[in-house]
This record gives structure tokens, sequence and C-alpha cells, in this order.
């Protein structure tokens, strides 16, 4: 069992859930990226109506959306072209979030001053402790 408190902002993202390989995982992002992550799952969904979705999470500050263009069958089922049309997809959101505060979605940039880099505005960076849980 995840011993994780479960974000209150977890249930803005319950469209992504029936896409997940694993329907226990937990999305691990800040509230100020909760619209971003939306945006990019409508844009994957787009393109492939029933992608599967690995994890949803902040990895080296920049968001992580982590999918197969369908889900995933011993021996592939799915082209080198769509799996690049994917990675194209998310790439821009992955590039927006390097500028955009997960805790509070203002402009935000990298902070390396704790253990976990984070992409935080100003304010936030004061105010988002050393453990760096926003």
């Amino acid at each position: 069992m995840n011993s994780r408190p479960v974000p209150a902002h977890a249930a803005e993202l319950e469209p992504l859930r029936r896409h997940l390989r694993d329907p226990s995982s937990l999305f691990d992002v800040g509230p100020g990226w909760v619209a971003l992550v939306l945006r990019c799952h409508e844009a994957v969904v787009a393109l492939f109506p029933e992608y599967e979705l690995l994890a949803v999470k902040q990895k080296w500050a920049v968001l992580s959306f982590q999918a197969f263009p369908r889900p995933w069958e011993r021996g592939g089922n799915w082209t080198s072209d769509e799996a690049v049309r994917l990675d194209e997809s998310v790439a821009g959101f992955t590039a927006a979030s390097e500028h955009l505060c997960e805790r509070c979605g203002n402009a935000g940039s990298l902070r390396e001053t704790r253990r976990i880099e984070s992409t935080l505005c100003d304010v936030c960076e004061s105010r988002v402790g050393p453990d760096g849980r926003l």
C-alpha cells in the first residue's frame, strides 16, 4: 500500500486515470502544473485516444509525462513513427514546465536550493521547505 498522502489537486487529474497502466498510481506533480498536465493529456488523446499512461511526475525539475501510443503488448503494437509523434506532442509541455512554477503556476525557473531540483517562482521558492514538498 502506498503511504504517500494524496494531494488535494489529484481529483482534477481524474480524466487521466482511465489511461493508467496501474490504476493505483499517483500523479506526482504540484498544483501549478495541473492545467499543463490536462492540456498535455488532451493533446495526446487527440492523437492516440487509447494511449497508455505510465507516469505523470516531476523529474529533474520538469514535467515527465510517460506514455505509449496504446496499451503495450508483447512484440510491440505501435510504429516508431507513432512513438515519435507522441514524444513530440509531449515535448512541448515538458519545455513549458521549465518556466512554470510547479507550486502556483506563475512564471518560474530552476531552483537548485534543496535536494530535489524544482521549478518555482520567487514567492514559492521562499515557501517550499528544504524537503522540497510543495
